[in-house]
């Protein structure tokens, strides 16, 4: 057995004392070191996190675009991690690709050919689309590329950009030196980055979307279309009126849509660039589009600090102004002819009535004096037309009712115009009812007026051994017409149920089986300015403002005039007017 001999002596053992302390304080520094310097690398990296997001901020804003992010990130990565490249793969409105390389060190062409080859498949697997070389454009910044450098693609890495659930493009990492990217918490962060940017985008996208959908429910109710795009020409609004104008069947086209059916007419890209440009309304008069005429503005669209942010585009449909206008000018062409002719023949006649000869011929002086007459007359009725017009349109017309037998005023007419009916060779046929009071409240002359523009017309239109029917009943209220043309055979047209009698009316109908008038063209029955097609091919023209004014005549009565027509069978023109006092005005505007 051995024994040991333990020193007893306290220095002895105060050294080995100090001894283990000094080593336990060297380890707990080296822990604490270690700590420290982690703490120290993961605050750097949480740094560059904010530095990044931050600039993300202030140079994105609210900008949906996202090129501009992965620019940003690309640019700062240098000091999170090494690469030889960064590369990122976005689709285009065009439908091609944008392959951009921004080159950290000298590569050759085939280290960016192979990570472009890599980065394609994984675009296709991403978008679930078939993608080659050919669908490519490729952009390379950065240092310039060695074609003497042999290094290959050693570490890789990708980061697909989504933005809302929806695949954005590809951002990727390359470097010639191997091992890297495996298990790095600089790519984590990388990963967060992207992630947080992207979520950031999906929000401001889903916000925009929104407002754009409010924006959109307010210009859809506009009569004029609308455009609006943003400065990359991306469409912001549209509404419906823009999409019919253009013969545009999607719900949601793109720029290329609205050029492709513009293409024809106007370049409209070159016009919004120009607008922006010079900062002005730049104005196209006159664009026909698809049978319509189209007056287009475009305008620049500003923020608050005076940038632009876009371009608005307003397409004004001018085919109704310039129908009015060429209707204002065959007016203003007829009401010239109209009054030139009478006025010729007063001035002829005039200036045969100075001859002495013809002073001596009473008989033929006398049938001068009343050519004169007549044609003064003429020109008398074209001017009280007018008049009556103007009142009309300026609310001013009135009537001066008292009580006066109508089926005396209805057989009056009838008789009137029973000559020159005859020399057309058309009967006028009389069918008043029993329950037709004997007595009415009206303005009779201005009834009369009604009867000899609609009575005038029917024989204008009304080929040879024809027929022409006036009708009077009584209609009691809430009973349908359809049921009495029906029960008392009336010489009607065809008439649709639902055309019921507002109150105790008194009915009075023209009838005529005449040529028709297009239905296409019964809305134009009562406007001024207007001259039908049936008109034109039977070469029997007016003023066109007889029936303006019967309207007016009528409605001044409390009344209302209508009208049903079959082309080739006839037309019945049907005025009402009320037997109760209280529904009478004695004004009316039209």
């Amino acid at each position: 057995m051995i024994y040991f001999d333990i020193p007893s002596d306290p220095i002895f053992w105060a050294a080995i004392f100090s001894l283990l302390v000094l080593a336990a304080a060297w380890f707990e520094f080296r822990r604490l070191y270690a700590k420290l310097v982690d703490r120290e690398e993961m605050m750097r990296r949480r740094m560059y996190e904010l530095s990044i997001l931050r600039e993300l901020e202030e140079r994105i804003g609210y900008s949906l675009n996202v090129q501009k992010i992965v620019d940003v990130i690309s640019s700062s990565l240098g000091t999170l991690l090494p690469y030889s490249m960064v590369v990122y793969m976005l689709p285009l409105e065009s439908g091609r690709l944008l392959y951009h390389v921004n080159l950290a060190e000298p590569v050759s062409k085939a280290f960016i050919a192979d990570a472009r080859s890599r980065m394609l498949k994984s675009f296709s697997t991403l978008f679930g689309k078939k993608y080659s070389d050919s669908d490519i454009d490729e952009t390379i910044t950065g240092v310039v590329t060695d074609p003497t450098n042999i290094g290959k693609v050693e570490s890789f890495f990708n980061i697909p950009i989504v933005i809302n659930n929806r695949p954005a493009g590809i951002f990727t990492v390359a470097s010639t030196q191997p091992g890297l990217y495996r298990t790095s918490q600089e790519v984590e962060i990388l990963y967060t980055i992207m992630n947080q940017a992207s979520e950031a985008i999906s929000k401001l996208e889903t916000v925009l979307e929104v407002e754009k959908g409010k924006l959109n429910s307010m210009v859809s109710s506009m009569a004029d279309g609308v455009l609006m795009v943003d400065p990359a020409n991306r469409v912001i609004v549209v509404n419906p009126q823009t999409r019919n104008l253009l013969g545009i069947k999607t719900e949601n086209p793109t720029i290329f849509d609205v050029l492709d059916k513009l293409s024809d007419h106007l370049d409209l890209r070159t016009k919004i660039e120009e607008s922006v440009r010079r900062d002005q309304v730049i104005v196209e008069d006159e664009v026909a589009i698809n049978g319509h005429f189209v007056q287009i503005l475009i305008s620049p669209v500003k923020d608050n600090k005076n940038d632009a942010i876009g371009s608005v585009v307003l397409f004004h449909d001018i085919t109704h102004e310039k129908e009015l206008e060429k209707m204002r000018e065959d007016f203003t062409s007829m009401m010239v002819h109209e009054l030139r002719s009478p006025l010729t023949g007063i001035r002829s006649i005039a200036d045969l009535l100075k001859n002495d000869k013809i002073k001596k011929e009473q008989k033929k002086y006398q049938e001068f004096v009343n050519l004169i007459s007549v044609n003064s007359n003429s020109m008398l009725d074209l001017v009280n037309d007018l008049l009556d017009v103007a009142k009309i349109e300026s609310g001013k017309l009135q009537v001066f009712k008292r009580p006066g037998n109508i089926k005396e005023i209805i057989k009056q007419r009838a008789q009137s115009f029973r000559t020159l009916a005859a020399e057309f060779r058309v009967e006028i046929i009389e069918n008043i009812f029993p329950e037709v009071p004997e007595v009415l409240s009206f303005d009779d002359m201005k009834i009369t007026q009604v009867f000899n523009n609609i009575l005038s017309n029917a024989i204008k239109f009304t080929p040879p051994d024809g027929k022409i029917t006036i009708c009077a009943f009584v209609c009691k209220q809430n009973d349908d017409l359809a049921d009495y043309v029906a029960k008392l055979k009336l010489p009607w047209q065809v008439i649709s149920k639902g055309n019921v009698c507002s109150g105790e009316e008194l009915i009075i109908s023209i009838s005529d089986t005449g040529m028709g008038i297009p239905q296409a063209e019964m809305k134009r029955l009562f406007n001024k300015f207007q001259q039908l097609s049936t008109a034109a091919k039977t070469e029997k023209k007016g003023t066109g403002l007889g029936l303006v004014i019967v309207k007016g005549i009528v409605e001044a009565h409390g009344g209302s005039i209508n009208v049903v027509s079959a082309e080739g069978k006839g037309t019945t023109f049907y005025f009402s007017l009320p037997l109760t006092e209280e529904k009478v005005p004695q004004i009316v505007k039209v």
